[in-house]
């Protein structure tokens, strides 16, 4: 009965990320053309918000549930719930404002910070972070620095949702060698265009939106 209980949460689990990941690939074909549909997509939008937040919720406690099973991880699990909660839903909340969001996605995560409508001060402390702390924390403790102890995205979600599913890192081994690389290559491509033309940010933000979909979240789902 147990582990009954456990197949359906997990799958539960699951279906809310595939619901989420399905209105966010729905949500970027439809702002980009607009004249696909009937309208902007309020009601998406909210069902989105709705949705993401009450993964918010679920993730919260998963948390809570691993930093009491597992005393080992507490220090990680803390250090990335502060990264996550703050940057993520506490700082846009507050502010009113999502570029906020951009302040731990610096590039080559996003383009986020280019964008016209992020603050200036959003825009300095990304910078700083993607371009400065970054790469320093990354020579002081190697990749492991900023990937598992301060990402609010791949390194939280692997703690929350990674840790209540079976690991099979033989599946997608071949994409390791090819999909970082690649996706870093067109990030760099993209930093130089903005940086020379600066009037590009909005063409070449939607090709990264489409870049990142599917070269990460599309694997990790």
């Amino acid at each position: 009965m147990a582990l009954k209980l456990k197949s359906y949460l997990k799958f539960l689990l699951w279906f809310l990320f595939f619901i989420i990941f399905t209105l966010e690939l729905v949500k970027i074909v439809f702002e980009l053309s607009p004249g696909i549909g009937h309208q902007q997509l309020g009601w998406a939008n909210a069902f989105f918000w709705s949705s993401l937040f009450f993964m918010e919720i679920i993730m919260a406690g998963m948390i809570l549930y691993y930093i009491v099973r597992n005393p080992a991880r507490r220090k990680r699990l803390i250090t990335l719930s502060i990264c996550h909660f703050s940057v993520i839903l506490l700082l846009p909340t507050l502010l009113d404002d999502w570029s906020w969001t951009c302040l731990l996605y610096p590039w080559p995560h996003s383009f986020q910070v280019f964008d016209p409508a992020t603050p200036k001060t959003a825009f300095a402390i990304s910078l700083f972070v993607g371009f400065i702390l970054v790469p320093f924390i990354t020579y002081k403790w190697g990749a492991r620095g900023f990937c598992g102890y301060l990402c609010p995205h791949g390194a939280f979600f692997s703690e929350t949702y990674g840790r209540a599913f079976a690991s099979h890192p033989k599946r997608l081994e071949w994409a390791k060698d090819y999909i970082p690389p690649i996706f870093f290559a067109l990030m760099v491509f993209g930093l130089i265009v903005i940086l020379f033309k600066p009037g590009m940010i909005i063409p070449i933000r939607s090709i990264q939106k489409f870049a990142y979909f599917f070269s990460a979240e599309f694997f990790y789902l």
